[in-house]
Formats: structure tokens, sequence, C-alpha cells
């Protein structure tokens, strides 16, 4: 019969179908009946071991029978169909579960479509009906609501949401990532827009200037900036198109051009250009450039926000010192919003726009003060301060938490968070409740957190709380919030699994979506507390496994046993309480093997190098391959594809072996290659069907090196002319070697005849090559042994012999021993005299080498001849060296040959110079004026001559040979003539020189030198250098009745210089002025008024001063006494003595004493009132001691160019007198060379005795006689300065 029924395909499993029931009119075993499923449970359903699925399969047609046990069992049959209703037990699925990537123009209009969704649903009517949302967007289509900006948002994840329309619904979730592609629709904008920059004129091209910086917020090309010069001097400017560093081209001028404006475009990669270009103004400078100066280097302002538009910030103020110079201030970087303005004229500081601090809570401003073309900057820091101008925010207006009735009082179950961005108390948030059903809810009044106060009560169902968040500025902002408390049951136990663990084994083989196990909890709760779900929260690599709500375990994922042979899962199931409890338990999967993975070789294709020549048996190579699989479905096996008489195959290991000896070269012979191919196949063990694999293996003969060269001949012969040229080619020889590789390359060389290098080999080729000179008169012939070697690592080698035959040629030219030839002669040399001589030899003969001399193209000018049969040069015309001191004759041998050859070699012959001419100075007498004191080493004048002649001949040398009047005054620098003062000059030593300087040449010998003579004159001009210098004594004696107006005495001073540099005037500067004058220009001294004898001294100061441009003065004391009687007495009326030329000043001469015949307490002064010689008045010669009476020398005395006798007149004055007492004594001080002379044998001094340096002895007897009998007749006593003593022995008289 047939039989319908329906069920749901949700009912759980066990669940009552229908019941069948059938009779058997038998008894027994013949009517126990027994049922089965004959057909139509092929899903296994209604063994009711799995759950039913309406979406694959919504009927299933049973047919059922009956049977009894009896021997022969009778069957009845009926047909059960069952129709499985729909429940809502499939989500809706998107066509792409793991997400959608979309792109999209950034300028794309609103409502332009993204993509159209879909997602299916297997179940049907309402339950499989989808709606999708995603905010206000049509269901299926997504689209845009609003134009989008890259530069804004680039990216946008939205979760598109799908929803069934069963009941309940059932949702799922995709994530569409949208991408905005980017539009050009960005120009590049610059900030700061104005640049000041300042360079230091005559700075190097290169010099950097500035950096200019623009933005553009596009993406790739369209966001790539390059800058460029639009307007300004570009040929001292250059700007770097991706930096934007300004330098300079060349070097700047100031004075040519103080200051520079550029405008600088910025233009992305979609060529859209800045719409405002950059203003760059460039001031060069120089040292003197005072740029203004702000009053502070940084500036600090403080402003509140929300403050009005034109709000007095701050000021600023730079000052510059030229006063006359006006100063604008502008703001160059820090605002690019902006927010602030600034006074160009006062510097003012002012808002321009509103002034958030939670926006931007600091700026700092750079400030440019221009004054003229230069400028200052300084830094402005303004601090945004706050105002409570925020209220607290809450993220949501509305929010739910759930909770458990039993929670006890101070269980927190929420917390609530407010924001305020504002700051410090304007921004600290406190929380309170505005709404507290029943007082059952507290919150934390600075952290938020809600707590319980008192038990919920389950039966209300929910709660309403409105919580207040308020902040603690002035005025007090605030809001509020709303949460909704849910009660649910106390959840008690948790869920219980079955079993402690579990263990299950699956093939690996088994299909993505199988179900192979169930696990199974409980859970005593009721409603969601007592609902379990399932998942796997460890264990699962690669997400292997997946598990239902329901407990049942399904493969996700294709299993690998070679990958991972065992899991163990850690599966939790939980029930669905507010506060869920869960428990855990362990499910180890092993995965059995099955033969799913066949043999692989670890190459597609073997290739091994088996050297030649081994034995049978050697070890050639071997293959390997791998099954991943477990047992005999992973054992490997290994074999030939066809059978190999050559090699053998190691079935379990691989290994390749040979079976015999190979020769390669027989092999090459008789196969015409030396490789082997072969296939070999790896099997398995598996079963039912074992799994294979195949490579290609290449055995390569390796070659060894047991074949030598081969030549094709042992003999070569060749022949070659004498004048072949370099590299001609003579011959190819050729050897074979039939060995492989290296050992087959042949190398050549020659090994023996080759010692003069003639001939080279190409080692490669074997071409042999002419690489030298081939002479037919030096070597006719030669024997080269070729060698041919192999490269082997042992390398073989044969030899041939190559015969080369040289043929002769005329082919030598005429050859001098040398290529020049250096020949020296005179050039007082005689004409005809035999110069030098050249000889050639040519190694041909007869005509060949019958030579001939020439002179060819020289600059001989017929100065020089030659014997064309000799080679003998001879002088044909006289020399001379200061007309042409070089001659360079080519001379030129030649052959009689046809065609003729020749040669030519160089004579140099060098002039050498005879000393032929004089120096010779230029004409005209040489003067010269020089002042007188100038620097010792002062050049004065360069006296210079020529000499013609050469080298040493002509090389001069300068001395001074007499100079009058005599000294070394100058000195001449011997190279160049220069004259040098070589002593102090002084006019008024001598006012003109006269030098004779000498030239003289170097020549060899000495006495062939020539010499000129050139008279110098040197004037000296004076200068004033000198003082007046007193002549007259500096005391005189004068009679105290002298008549008022008489000259007493002519007071004199000398001065050396010239002009009015020596004309003296006379002054007395102090003393006794109103009894004496002097006359100013005579320097006489007369009485002006009557003398007093009480007086007894005059004492005067006079000054002479002579008349140069810068006057010169000297002063000398005057001491006049005044003559009387009885005066003191010297011990001798008269003195003498002898001095001796050259002493210093200040020598002693003689000591002379007087005494007051009143008594020795009577104090006595000396004084010289005049020193003549021959009646002639001299100078201060000699000093007295005023009190000693020592004469002493005041100048060094020269008996050559003064007396011989001088006559000092002496006055002693008695100065305790009320009259004038004085006293005269003569002194005579002999000037001579005469030297005392003492007898050793006598106990006493006799005589003086003259040294006189010039005369006979008798000469000097005589003379010395004189002097005794002068000195006898006078009666005197001599004093004898430093005695000589000698033996009376050595004394002639």
């Amino acid at each position: 019969g047939h039989l319908p029924v329906n069920i749901s395909e949700e009912v759980p499993l066990g669940s009552y179908v229908r019941g069948l029931s059938a009779t058997d009119r038998d008894s027994g075993l013949n009517a126990n009946l027994k049922y089965s499923i004959v057909s139509g449970n092929e899903l296994g359903w209604f063994r009711i071991s799995d759950g039913l699925d309406r979406e694959t399969a919504s009927q299933v047609v049973l047919n059922i029978s009956a049977r009894d046990q009896g021997v022969q069992p009778k069957f009845s049959y009926a047909q059960l169909v069952v129709t499985i209703l729909d429940v809502n037990d499939n989500r809706p699925r998107f066509s792409q579960p793991e997400g959608y990537q979309v792109s999209l123009a950034e300028n794309s209009p609103s409502g332009t479509e993204l993509l159209v969704l879909s997602a299916t649903d297997g179940d049907l009517g309402d339950n499989g009906t989808v709606r999708f949302s995603l905010q206000e967007a049509e269901p299926a289509l997504l689209s845009t609501v609003s134009q989008l900006d890259r530069e804004e948002q680039a990216h946008f994840s939205l979760q598109v949401l799908a929803t069934d329309l069963g009941s309940p619904p059932l949702s799922s979730i995709a994530r569409v990532n949208v991408s905005l592609l980017d539009v050009n629709d960005n120009s590049p904008v610059f900030y700061p827009v104005q640049y000041f920059a300042h360079i230091q004129e005559n700075e190097p091209a290169g010099t950097y200037v500035t950096t200019v910086s623009a933005t553009d917020p596009d993406l790739g090309p369209n966001g790539t900036v390059k800058y460029s010069i639009s307007a300004g001097d570009t040929s001292r400017f250059q700007v770097h198109g991706q930096t934007g560093v300004i330098t300079t081209k060349i070097a700047l001028d100031r004075e040519e051009k103080t200051a520079y404006q550029l405008q600088i475009v910025a233009t992305d990669g979609g060529h859209l250009q800045s719409q405002n270009q950059a203003i760059v103004t460039i001031t060069v400078l120089d040292t003197q450039d005072n740029p203004p100066v702000f009053s502070q280097g940084t500036y600090s302002f403080v402003v509140f926000e929300n403050v009005a538009l034109g709000y007095h910030v701050g000021t600023v103020f730079a000052s510059t010192m030229d006063l006359n110079t006006n100063i604008s201030y502008l703001i160059t970087t820090g605002d690019q919003r902006g927010v602030f303005a600034i006074n160009r004229v006062t510097g003012q500081i002012t808002t321009a726009s509103v002034i958030d601090r939670e926006e931007q809570a600091f700026y700092q401003l750079k400030v440019v003060a221009s004054g003229g073309a230069i400028t200052g900057d300084a830094m402005v820091n303004i601090t945004v301060k706050d105002l409570n101008d925020n209220s607290p925010h809450f993220i949501h207006a509305v929010e739910s938490v759930n909770v458990v009735e039993n929670w006890k009082a101070g269980h927190t179950i929420f917390q609530a968070k407010a924001l305020d961005p504002d700051e410090g108390v304007n921004g600290v948030v406190l929380y309170s409740l505005k709404q507290n059903p029943k007082g059952l809810f507290s919150i934390g009044e600075q952290t938020g957190a809600i707590s319980l106060i008192g038990p919920l009560d389950i039966n209300a169902g929910s709660y309403q709380v409105e919580i207040l968040a308020s902040d603690m500025g002035v005025p007090q902002l605030s809001s509020n919030f709303i949460l909704t408390v849910s009660v649910h049951d106390v959840n008690d136990n948790p869920p219980v699994f079955d079993q402690l663990s579990y263990e299950i084994t699956i093939l690996e083989s088994e299909p993505v979506n199988s179900r192979f196990f169930k696990v199974q909890a409980s859970d005593k709760d009721s409603g969601v507390n007592g609902e379990i779900a399932y998942s796997i929260i460890e264990g699962n690599t690669g997400d292997a496994f997946g598990i239902f709500p329901d407990g049942q375990l399904y493969i996700k994922s294709e299993l690998d046993r070679e990958l991972q042979e065992r899991y163990v899962l850690l599966v939790v199931a939980s029930d669905r309480a507010v506060e869920p409890l869960n428990a855990t338990v362990n499910v180890t999967v092993i995965l059995e093997d099955v033969n799913d993975n066949r043999p692989l070789f670890n190459s597609t294709n073997y290739v091994f190098y088996f050297e030649e020549e081994q034995r049978g048996g050697s070890y050639v190579g071997k293959i390997n391959a791998v099954d991943k699989d477990f047992g005999p479905n992973g054992e490997v096996r290994y074999s030939f594809e066809h059978m190999q008489p050559d090699f053998e195959l190691n079935t379990v290991t691989g290994e390749i072996r040979s079976t015999h000896q190979f020769d390669r070269e027989a092999l090459m012979r008789q196969r015409g290659a030396a490789v082997f191919s072969l296939t070999v196949i790896a099997t398995d063990q598996g079963l039912p069907k074992p799994l294979k694999d195949q490579a290609t293996v290449q055995i390569y003969m390796k070659d060894i090196n047991d074949n030598a060269p081969k030549f094709l001949k042992d003999l070569y012969q060749a022949t070659i002319s004498e004048l072949a040229a370099n590299l001609t080619q003579v011959l190819r020889v050729s050897a074979s070697d039939v060995d492989e590789g290296v050992n087959g390359l042949i190398h050549y060389s020659v090994i023996k005849g080759n010692e003069e290098k003639q001939f080279a080999i190409d080692s490669s080729t074997g071409q042999v090559t002419l690489v030298g000179k081939l002479d037919h008169e030096a070597t006719a012939s030669y024997s080269l042994v070729i060698q041919a070697v192999d490269a082997g690592a042992v390398s073989l080698s044969s030899t041939c012999m190559l015969s080369i035959d040289v043929l002769d040629e005329n082919d030598n030219s005429p050859s001098f021993p040398k290529s020049t030839l250096l020949v020296d002669v005179l050039e007082n040399m005689r004409v005809g005299e035999l110069v030098s001589s050249v000889t050639a030899t040519d190694s041909d003969s007869g005509d060949n080498a019958d030579l001939h001399y020439s002179i060819t193209g020289t600059n001989n000018h017929g100065t020089f001849s030659i014997s064309p049969n000799t080679g003998s040069i001879f002088l044909a015309k006289k020399l001379d060296f200061e007309t042409q001191s070089l001659y360079k004759l080519n001379i030129t041998a030649k052959d009689q040959g046809r065609p003729p050859r020749s040669s030519t070699m160089s004579v140099v012959i060098h002039v050498r110079d005879f000393n032929d001419n004089p120096p010779n100075f230029p004409p005209g007498d040489i003067f010269k004026s020089i002042v007188e004191n100038v620097p010792v080493g002062s050049p004065v004048i360069s006296v210079t001559a020529h000499d013609p002649d050469a080298d040493i001949n002509g090389q001069l040398t300068y001395a001074i040979i007499q100079q009058m009047p005599r000294g070394n005054h100058f000195r001449i620098d011997e190279v160049r003539g220069t004259i040098f003062t070589n002593a102090e000059i002084d006019r008024e030593f001598a006012n003109l020189f006269e030098l004779t300087v000498k030239a003289t040449d170097q020549a060899v010998p000495v006495e062939s030198r020539r010499f000129a003579l050139k008279n110098v004159t040197i004037l000296v001009t004076d200068q004033n250098d000198n003082v007046p210098v007193f002549i007259s004594q500096n005391a005189l004696a004068a009679d105290p009745s002298v008549v008022i107006g008489s000259i007493l005495t002519t007071i004199i001073a000398a001065d050396p210089d010239e002009g009015a540099n020596g004309e003296v005037e006379y002054e007395i500067v102090n003393g006794d002025t109103e009894t004496f004058i002097v006359d100013r220009y005579s320097g006489d001294l007369r009485v002006a008024s009557a003398l007093v004898p009480s007086q007894l001294i005059y004492n005067l100061i006079v000054s002479a001063t002579d008349l140069g441009p810068e006057r010169r003065k000297s002063t000398t004391e005057m001491t006049i006494i005044l003559q009387g009687l009885d005066g003191p007495v010297f011990t001798q009326p008269k003195y003498i003595t002898i001095l001796k030329e050259g002493e210093p000043i200040g020598t002693n001469v003689i000591s002379i004493e007087a005494a007051s015949p009143r008594g020795s307490e009577a104090q006595v002064e000396y004084y010289i009132v005049s020193v003549r010689c021959e009646d002639k008045s001299l100078g201060r010669l000699f000093t007295i001691g005023r009190h000693t009476g020592v004469i002493q020398t005041a100048a060094i005395l020269d008996r050559e160019q003064g007396a011989r006798l001088y006559l000092v007149d002496v006055y002693a004055i008695e100065k305790s007198s009320v009259l004038p007492r004085t006293q005269r004594a003569e002194v005579k001080l002999l000037f001579s060379n005469y030297l005392p002379v003492c007898f050793l044998n006598e106990p006493f001094c006799v005589f003086v005795v003259s040294c006189f340096t010039d005369g006979s002895a008798q000469q000097k007897t005589r003379k010395l006689r004189l002097l005794i009998d002068s000195l006898a007749k006078d009666n005197l006593s001599i004093s004898i300065p430093q005695p000589v003593f000698l033996k009376a022995a050595s004394l002639e008289i």
C-alpha cells in the first residue's frame, strides 16, 4: 500500500515517524515477522542515526518489507512516503562569504552602484526569502548616498546583513571593503606663500637661498609636486624640481641689484598648477646691512578660546638702525588656516576667525619684519586657554545590560563612560543617577561604575536607569544616558558531557562536509540556561574540522594524513545564560592512511657523469623517490622501464652501477654519442593498486686523457722573403686529439729553433706567423720544433718539424754607428782644418755597399764641407761664435744599389767661444746722489757691463778696486753689479766719493781674462745730524779792572754740517747775564758791567744753536776767573809729559798740584784756560779735575793729524779768599811715539828712550840725544806713564 506521512526536518534523532504492521496467518517461525527497509533509504536517515535535511531531499519513499522466519521465508511489501517539512535551519549564504573588495573613483556621483550582492537560503517560503540591510541602503544593490572624497577617507569597511523572513529569522554578515581610487581633484597648495631670504654678496654659485614647500593630498603622480620659476631672474636663481630648494646660479653683486623677487609655481603629475604661487623675496647683503631686529627673539602670548573676531592677542615690535626706514610686518608660517592677522604697520596680532582650543591649543607663528629690501624674523608662541564650551558626551544614548536575579548588592553591572574634551576642571566628568527605579542602583561619582544596592525581581522583567554626566566647569554642562537592565533567571547547572573523552578513527580520504561523530552534553537548567551550544576552541590545526550547534562534528577542509595524522580537539559546551557555564572535553581524531600519494622522484631528470675505462660494477649514481604514505603504501621499489645490458639498478637503494668497462672514444665511433638515456620507475606497495612515478636518467661518459695529439705531418716546409712584413703568415700546422673537452683541447708552441724570437705560433690554431724582421745575411734558414699539448690534468703531447728557408733581398741600408755625433770646435779654428769624420757600413756587397757621403738639409751656409768618399768633414769658412754657435749637419750615406738605399745621421757642431771680446760698460759718466746716514746695506746704483762672449768668457764679476777718499764705505754685488753702502755715510767725513768699478770675465786660464773699468761718482747730501760742539775753553782769566765793553774771549762752537745746518748762533741762557753779553753771531764775550773783585769767579751757561730746519742745540758752562796776586804755589812752574797716540778718552795724562801759602786749609780749584800748539789755540782736548788737578784726555789724539807738542795753561785759584788770588802754570805735553824705558840693572830710572818707528839706527840715536839734552836744560821732572823695562845691553846710543 501507499502510506503518506509528513515530518519536520528538525525532528530529533529517534523521533517516531509512523508504525507499520503486517499480519501472517502462519504460526511459529513462519509467522515471526522481521521488518526491513528494502529501498529508498540511501541517505540512511531512517536508521535514525542521522538528522534529516529537507534541503537534501524534501520527500523520501521507503519500501518496507515484512519477512517471516520460515525455511523458505515469505515477503510482503508496503511503500511509505515520507514528506519532510521545512524549518528555518539555513542561514542566508552570500556568494562570497569571505567578503567583497570594491574599488570606486572618489569623484563618483551619489547613487553610483558599487556592486550587486547575492545570497541564497535553501529554506522554503519566508524561511528562504532574503532581505539585505546596510543602514538605509536598498536591498541587494549597494550604492553611494553622497559624493566621496578619498582625501578625507580612503577606505570604508561595510557590514551587510542578509536576513531571512523566518521565525525566528536567521542572518549572516558579509564584509564589503570599499577602496576609493584617487582622482586628480586637488591642486598643489603652497604654505607658506611668502618667503624672505638673505644672501651675502659674492657667495659662489650653488649657494643655498631657501626652500619652498607645497603639498598635494592626491596619491602617486597626482600628488607628486614639481617646482619651477614662473617669474623672476632665472639667470641668477634656480629651483630644484623635486625638493623646492632654491640656489644661486652665479655670484650676486649688491652694487648691481640689492633685491630680487621670484614667483614659484607648483605642478602635480596630472598637470594641475597651484592657484596661488609662492613669492620669494631675496635680499643681497653686505657687511654694512642692518636688518630689522625684533625687541624679543621669541614672543609668548595667551588668549582664551571663542574670543571675538579682532581680539587683540599681542604686539611685536622691530627696529632698524636706519631711522628713516618704514617697517612692515607679516605672518609667514604657523597659521595655515588664517586664525590670526597682523597689522602690517603696528605689528598688532588679532584674531581673524574663531579659536577652538579643542581643535588646536598652541600656535607657533613666524613673523617677518621688512625694512626696505632686508628682513628680520621672530617666533610668536600663542597658547589657547580653555573655556567650558563642551558638555560631557556619551558614546551611545541608550544601551542595555543583562543581569541575574541573584547578584548580590555591590555587584558592578555596567561601566558608564562619558568624554569631555575640555581642559582641567572643565573636562572632569562626575556621574549621578537622574532616574533610579526603586533605588536599586548606585553609580560611582568619578568612575561611572553602576552597582546593585538591593536584589532585583525577575518578575519586573527590566528596569530603566537614567545616568547624568556633568562637568565641573562654570557654567556646569551635562548630558544623560538611558540604560536598560534586563533581569534573568539563575544559571544553576553547567553542561555535562556523556564521556570524559572521545577517540575516533577516520580515513584521510573522507570528503569535505562529511559528518563523522557527534558529542553529547546535557544541562539540567531550563530555558536559555539549559540551551547548549558547541564549539572547538583548541587543536583544530588548519581549521580542519567544524562542529554544528548540536555537537555534530564534520570535516571542514580536506584532510591529509601525510601533513598531520592526529588531531586533539578541545570541544567546549556552553549554555546561553547571562553568566554562561561550560564544560570541555578532548576529542582525538586519528587519520587512517590511504594510498593517496604516489612515489615522487626528487628529480625528473637525473644526470650522471661516469668516467670511462672503469671496470664493471663501478658506482654511477643514485636515484631517490619519496612516498608520503605509511606502511606498504609508502614502501618504494626501483626498476628500469626496459632491460639494460650496460647498467644494473638496486631495487631497494636506487644505486646504479655499470656492468662492464666503457671506452668513450669507441662509443663515439660506434654510436656517434657517448651518453645513455634510461627511464627508471619507482613503485609503492599499496593495495589494491600500487602507484608509480618515473624519471629520466642520462649517463654521460666522462672523458679521461688517454689519447695524445697527432700531427697531420711529421715535417712541414715553408719559404719566406727576408723582406716579409711583420705578422706575415708562414704556415699552419695541425694536430688532432680524439679526447673530449680539455683533454682534446690542443695548444701549440715552438719548443726549439726560435731562439731569436722571429716567429710566433697561435696556441689555438697552429698558425705560424713572422713577428720579427728577417735577415738572410744573418740567418738563411730556421728549423722549428713545434709541440702540440692537450689540456688534460696529466697532459699528453707530440711534436713535428717546420723548416723555413729565408729568401735573400737587397735589404740593407748603410748604417752609421750612432745616430748623432757631437763635435766641439773653437771659434778661432783655421779654415781647412779637419773637424771630424763619419763612417757608415753596409752589410750588402758590391754596388750595394759602395757608399758616398754628402751634407743635406742643414743650416751650414757653406761653413763646412765633406769628402764624398771618406766622410771627413772640413771647415770651409771662418767661425764666429757670437754670430752662430751651433751647427746641425745631416750627413747622408747612399749606396749604389738599384734602387739605392741611404741613411742619415746628425752631426751637431758646438762652436766653443774664444775670449775675444772684453766687457763693455755703457758710455758716459755715472753720477749718483745719496743722503748721508742711509742704513748700511742700502742699494745705491747698479752698474752693468756686457760681454758678447759665451759661458764663462761672457760671465762677468764686479769689484770696487779704488775708492777716494779711501775706506770701505761701499761694496758691490759681484754678480749683479749693484753698489751698496758698506759703512755709515757721513757727509762731514766726505761729501763726494769716487769709485772705480772693474768688470772682469771668467775666462780660463786667468791670464786670458779681459776687463773694463768704470768711474762712479757718488755725491753725499747733508742732513742736520750734528749739534754744535764747543771748541773754545770753558774757562778764562780776566783782569778785574777790565773796561766795560772789552772782549774777554770769543766763544767758538763748530758744526760740521753744511749751509744753514752748520751756521751757529750764541746766547747766554743762565748765569751773570747782567755782567756779560755775547755777540749772537760772532760769539764775542764782552763785559757789560764792572767786575766785582770779591766775586772771584763768574759762571755762565752759554748755548750754541744751528740754523737747520730742526735746530740742534748744545750748551756749555763758562767760568770767568778774576786774576789776582799771591795765589797758590805750584810744585813746579812748568810741567812736561809724553803722550801716546790713540789712547781712549779719560786717560790720565799728568797730575799737577798747587798749595796756598796761607796754609793747607785753603781750598784750591784748577781750571784749563787755553790749549795751544805752535801759537794756535786748540779745542777742548783735555780736562782737569777741579779739585784733584789730574789732567785727562778729552779726545782720542792722532799724532799724524795733530801737533807733537801741546802747551796747556792751567790756573789755580784760592776759593776762600775775599780778593782774587790766582796762579798760572804751564804744562808741556809731548805727543810722540816715545815709550819710557828703565834699565833693569839700575835701581832707578835715568832716561826716557825714544822708540821711533822710522829712520836708521843713527837717526834714532840722534833724536834720543836731542830729547835728553832738551830735558836736561829745562831741569824738569818727567812723568813717565806705563814704563817698558829693557836690559841695558839691548840699548844702542
